[in-house]
């Protein structure tokens, strides 16, 4: 909080900056209580972003209403500042108590008004967590879950135009992402699982692009005897990542996967081995796998295939994009054609999405010809125009 000798004769100022903005005085919300007045609050979210600053009235014009022309900016910037005052109830208070001051044909902030901004509590937690980080770890812990839990979102989002704000937002979004690892981190030595899972589950909706929350949480699932629900959130972020930016998973992603396949419970008996093994299998449906499985798979069938002489089949299934057709209507489109297969194939058939738009499925114990039958049959319902068809068939033996 900021504070000098004037704190007690004038009220507090409470500013929520982070994932919504608000300016509090005694309680109530300045912001609301003066609806229609964007162009007041941008310059209060200016001068307070750069209340180290000073500004003449057309630096302040230039930073922000680039794209408008005014013939006197500095009656213009006037008219403006006495409708801020006006909504901050300051237009009677002396001129040392008013937030922004103009001096020597200068703009400031006032730095000797008493107020309570989020940013500043945010920053001092993370550093006072820093210093017990060694020493004191449940401390630590402490200071940075309540400074987490005062991030709501970015710095002033409602400003995602304008170019001053996006190093301050940069900021304390790096702040943000390195102290929800530092917590993760300090969660993990004394396996307090379900409280990691809760915390990216959070920080995953304020950025889900962030790689290492869902890494964490898949990790901490895992841990949590909970591989099911680990597996389906790689299936649901992999997905994601592709679909929204065209990205495969990236080789912690990969092996994140392996880790959530590998999990066995110890084996004590016959039992426990074939229940063990028999967990969780489709026994209803084609077995559908990511691509590195199916080489696994692939390279069995292959090794048995020479070892007895029996054939097996490839089959490619290319469902090729339709005109006009968004990003989001091919995944869906795709998305429909592998509930299909995985319900038209027999259950001991295998199949990938080997890249957005193909699948390559694997048959044991028939040759090209029947492969060209089965696929034949499995692609009738659908019509011409959904251009989905057989691509190429190979027959191994």
């Amino acid at each position: 909080m900021n504070t000098s000798p004037v704190d007690h004769a004038q009220p507090t100022f409470i500013i929520e900056t982070l994932g919504r903005f608000d300016v509090k005085k005694s309680g109530e919300s300045l912001v609301r209580s003066s609806s229609g007045s964007k162009k007041i609050w941008e310059l209060y979210k200016f001068m307070l972003t750069h209340r180290d600053r000073t500004f003449t009235p057309e630096a302040i014009m230039d930073q922000l209403w680039v794209s408008e022309e005014y013939s006197d900016p500095r009656s213009t910037l006037r008219r403006q500042m006495h409708r801020l005052r006006q909504s901050l109830r300051e237009e009677e208070v002396h001129d040392q108590l008013k937030t922004l001051q103009f001096t020597n044909g200068y703009y400031k902030w006032n730095d000797q008004i008493c107020f309570e901004i989020d940013i500043d509590r945010f920053e001092s937690l993370i550093k006072q967590g820093d210093l017990f980080r060694t020493a004191a770890q449940d401390k630590a812990l402490d200071l940075y879950m309540e400074a987490l839990a005062l991030y709501h979102g970015d710095y002033l989002p409602e400003c995602f135009d304008q170019h001053w704000v996006f190093s301050v937002r940069n900021h304390y979004r790096r702040l943000y992402l390195t102290t929800v690892l530092k917590s993760v981190e300090l969660l993990k030595s004394s396996r307090r699982h379900d409280l990691i899972i809760e915390l990216c589950q959070k920080a995953i909706q304020i950025d889900i692009y962030e790689e290492a929350f869902h890494l964490y949480l898949m990790e901490a699932l895992l841990k949590n005897g909970r591989q099911k629900q680990g597996l389906e959130h790689y299936e649901y972020i992999t997905g994601f990542y592709y679909h929204e930016m065209g990205l495969k998973p990236s080789s912690d992603m990969k092996l994140m996967y392996k880790r959530l396949l590998q999990t066995h419970s110890p084996i004590g008996n016959e039992s426990s081995l074939m229940e063990a093994l028999e967990a969780n299998l489709s026994l209803e449906n084609a077995f559908y796998c990511e691509p590195d499985v199916f080489k696994s798979i692939y390279e069995l069938e292959r090794r048995r295939s020479q070892r007895s002489g029996a054939a097996f089949s490839i089959g490619v299934v290319n469902a090729s994009p339709i005109d006009g057709y968004s990003a989001s209507q091919e995944a869906l489109r795709v998305s429909h054609l592998k509930q299909h297969l995985m319900q038209a194939l027999r259950k001991g058939d295998t199949f990938t999405l080997w890249n957005e738009s193909q699948f390559i499925v694997l048959l044991p114990g028939v040759d090209s010809d029947v492969m060209h039958k089965v696929l034949a049959r499995v692609l009738s319902p659908f019509p011409k125009s959904d251009h989905i068809n057989v691509e190429q068939i190979k027959q191994l033996s």
